[in-house]
């Protein structure tokens, strides 16, 4: 085959298209499948991630003290149904997080903004996000030392905030834990909500040098609903099916 300079340019063009895609592509995990930040947030990016049947974009991420690639994102599915039946869908933060400078007055942070959906297919069908949980393993060690996160959460369709979650270790005095938060936020809205804005921040912080603030993981996960229409649907489908079986 000759190569001419034509040949070469359509051939770095078509490379160059090629990288341009492969770097917006949005990623489909199944449950336990990574993805490191450096990936997630790469320039050029469209940064979202799909699980199960929710839809996960992420806006932005900032923090002087944890860095992208230390920083990897697993897919969490429940391996049982909550009482609709449905399993509950998210994702695992996996790093070292932690006060990277103990004994200094300043707190190791973080920021995560993203936001949660239901698919359009599924939400045609009728399902609905109804409560959020967050878990984490922070531990703390030494007199003033903390690890927390928190999140504001709100319906992104009304532009409207629905509540915060808080888990956190506080080494005291006096100690303090909650390593997991629960916010059912259909007791607000019955029908459930299409999708969620989520402001997540991280904090780790030791006064002294001999003192530890840290955690390997931080789990966020979100459980559905069918929306009440969804329910006669399911009802008819059930009634049909047992008359069905009568006959």
């Amino acid at each position: 085959m000759r190569f001419t300079k034509q040949s070469a340019f359509l051939m770095t063009a078509g490379a160059t298209m090629l990288a341009a895609q492969a770097a917006q592509a949005a990623w489909t995990l199944g449950n336990g499948d990574t993805l490191s930040f450096t990936e997630l947030f790469a320039a050029g990016s469209d940064r979202t991630v799909f699980i199960d049947d929710k839809v996960f974009t992420f806006e932005s991420y900032s923090s002087q003290h944890f860095m992208l690639e230390d920083i990897t994102l697993t897919a969490f599915i429940s391996l049982n149904g909550n009482g609709h039946g449905f399993r509950n869908v998210g994702f695992d933060l996996m790093g070292g997080f932690a006060d990277t400078n103990p004994g200094d007055d300043q707190v190791s942070e973080a920021n995560l903004q993203y936001s949660v959906e239901v698919n359009p297919e599924a939400f045609e069908w009728g399902l609905r996000l109804c409560d959020v949980r967050s878990v984490f393993n922070g531990g703390v060690s030494g007199t003033g030392s903390f690890a927390r996160v928190d999140e504001s959460i709100f319906d992104l369709d009304a532009n409207q905030f629905l509540g915060q979650l808080s888990v956190y270790n506080l080494s005291g005095p006096p100690a303090d834990q909650r390593l997991m938060d629960y916010k059912d936020f259909c007791e607000i809205n019955p029908d459930g909500y299409r999708a969620f804005e989520v402001n997540k921040n991280f904090k780790f912080f030791s006064p002294t040098a001999e003192g530890t603030a840290s955690a390997s993981f931080i789990r966020q996960e979100f459980s559905q609903i069918p929306a009440p229409g969804a329910f006669a649907l399911l009802g008819l489908a059930g009634a049909v099916g047992n008359r069905r079986r009568r006959a």
